[in-house]
C-alpha cells in the first residue's frame, strides 16, 4: 500500500506526533531527564547520561514562550537545540532565535512517513531478526552502544538507561549475522496505533551488508501484524538509513533544521 499524499495538515500532524513521542520516551526514562510543554512546544532536558536537550514543535505561535523555554534550560546550565520544521518557521522565528544567540547548525533529521507493510520480506539466510527478551538483552545493549558509537564519557550511563527501561512490552529487535549481534532497532507504538521506527543502528564491522534494511522490513511488517495504521521514521537525509526506509515504502515528509547557540 502506498503512503498517503503529503499535505500541510498531515505534516503538522507528523510534527505533533514526533513531539509527543519525545515527551513520552523521556517520561518513561529512569535517568534525570525532565520534560515541559510551552504551548505546542515540547522541551526535553537531561543533566547527565546521554545528551537529550532538545526542543520540538517550536514555531511562530510559540514565540512568546521563548524566554520561558530558555529559562527552563538555564536553571540547569544547559544549552538546548531547537529542531525546527518548515511548517512553523517564519522570519520572526529566525530573528528571535538569532537575537538570543542561536544560529542554524545544520539540517538534522529527515522525517519519513508511510504505512505498515502487509507482506513480509525474507532476509538472507545469514541474517536473522529477533525480539529482545531478558535472555538477549545484554547483546542488545552492547550492540546499541557499539552501533551508535557512543563516546566513553556517557556510554555506561546510556547503556544503563537502555537496560533499565527494558520491558516485555517494548518492541525492540536485535539483528544477527551468522549468530553475531550486528544491529538493533526499536518500534514505538502510541495509543492511536501510530508506529515509529527508532533507535536503528548497525555495529560498524557489519555495515553495508543489508542488516539495517532487514531491520526496517521486519519492523514494518511487525507494525502491520500488531494492527498499526501509520508509520513514522527518521534519519539523516540521504544516509543509508534514509535510503533503506525509502526502500521499505516510507516517503519524505520534511527535513528539520537544528539551531544551536
Amino acid at each position: 500500500m502506498s503512503a498517503p499524499p503529503l499535505t500541510t495538515e498531515l505534516a503538522l500532524r507528523i510534527e505533533r506526533l514526533i513531539g509527543h513521542a519525545a515527551l513520552s520516551q523521556s517520561e518513561q526514562s529512569e535517568d534525570d531527564s525532565k520534560v515541559s510543554r510551552f504551548g505546542n512546544t515540547v522541551a526535553v532536558k537531561a543533566r547527565g547520561g546521554r545528551p537529550r536537550n532538545k526542543v520540538f514543535c517550536f514555531g511562530h505561535e510559540d514565540l512568546h514562550h521563548l524566554p520561558a523555554i530558555l529559562a527552563f534550560y538555564a536553571t540547569d546550565h544547559l544549552e538546548p537545540g531547537f529542531y525546527l520544521t518548515p511548517m512553523g518557521f517564519t522570519k520572526e522565528v529566525a530573528a528571535a532565535l538569532t537575537a538570543a544567540g542561536f544560529l542554524q547548525h545544520n539540517f538534522e533529521q529527515a522525517i519519513l512517513y508511510g504505512l505498515p507493510a502487509p507482506v513480509s520480506i525474507e532476509s538472507p539466510a545469514s541474517v536473522t531478526v529477533e525480539r529482545v527478551t531478558p535472555k538477549n538483552l545484554e547483546a542488545f545493549v552492547t550492540a546499541t552502544a557499539d552501533g551508535f558509537e557512543w563516546p566513553a564519557a556517557w556510554r555506561d550511563a546510556a547503556m544503563d538507561d537502555v537496560r533499565n527501561t527494558f520491558s516485555a512490552k517494548n518492541y525492540r529487535f536485535l539483528v544477527r549475522f551468522e549468530g553475531h549481534a550486528a544491529g538493533v532497532g526499536s518500534l514505538h507504538v502510541n495509543e492511536t496505533g501510530v508506529a515509529s521506527l527508532s533507535a536503528g543502528a548497525v555495529v560498524p564491522e557489519f555495515r553495508r551488508k543489508g542488516r539495517h534494511l532487514a531491520l526496517v522490513h521486519h519492523r514494518l511488517y511487525f507494525a502491520h501484524e500488531i494492527g498499526c495504521n501509520f508509520v513514522l521514521g527518521s534519519a539523516s537525509f540521504n544516509s543509508a538509513s534514509f535510503r533503506n526506509q525509502q526502500r521499505g515504502g516510507l516517503r519524505l515528509a520534511y527535513v528539520e533544521s537544528e539551531w544551536r547557540r
